[in-house]
């Protein structure tokens, strides 16, 4: 087995698990989250409404991340905490911990209804709280490092700011006959 020590944090250390509820859900809330963007765009994605926008925003969002952290975790290969002795162990065969999958959808789901909203209604930074607990629980089960879900953070709410900035979905949207999947860009 190689290992090639990519980067040192100072951060990155193992934490005694918890088995507090709080910090043991995590594993389900990025596919309720998943499963809740797709029905709400398949209700309201085709309306002009303010709501359904932000849906189809959100679900772009979350196909584009999702798509993105697949990626970088085949050309990082961390090993996980619950596997590795030190954080240092990158570009090893059969390992994905960086970045945190759970983090950056969670976190790209929500930005573009926070960044829609949060004039009208400040509460809705409530929804902080899904990354904040995905990133609690990811570090808890040994899953990931802090390093891994602070990245997972910034890409999953850099890919839903520019998302939310694009007056049409880049990846998936109603057209006249059907849904389009693909990626749109125009010359």
């Amino acid at each position: 087995m190689s290992q090639v020590i990519f980067a040192d944090f100072t951060i990155d250390h193992k934490v005694k698990k918890s088995h507090a509820w709080i910090l043991t859900s995590h594993y389900d809330v990025p596919y309720i989250m998943g499963y809740s963007l797709i029905g709400g765009f398949l209700i309201e994605g085709n309306s002009e409404t303010r709501f359904g926008k932000t849906t189809t925003k959100a679900l772009d969002s979350f196909i584009w991340t999702n798509l993105t952290v697949e990626a970088m975790k085949k050309t990082f290969r961390r090993v996980r905490p619950r596997n590795a002795e030190t954080p240092n162990e990158w570009f090893v065969d059969g390992h994905n911990s960086f970045p945190s999958g759970h983090v950056a959808s969670v976190t790209a789901s929500v930005v573009p209804y926070i960044l829609e909203y949060k004039k009208d209604y400040p509460l809705i930074h409530l929804l902080w709280f899904f990354p904040l607990q995905q990133m609690a629980g990811r570090v808890n089960a040994q899953a990931h490092w802090q390093s891994d879900v602070l990245t997972s953070v910034l890409v999953g709410g850099l890919i839903g700011y520019y998302t939310f900035k694009q007056d049409k979905p880049l990846f998936l949207y109603f057209v006249d006959d059907g849904i389009f999947v693909g990626f749109r860009y125009r010359f």
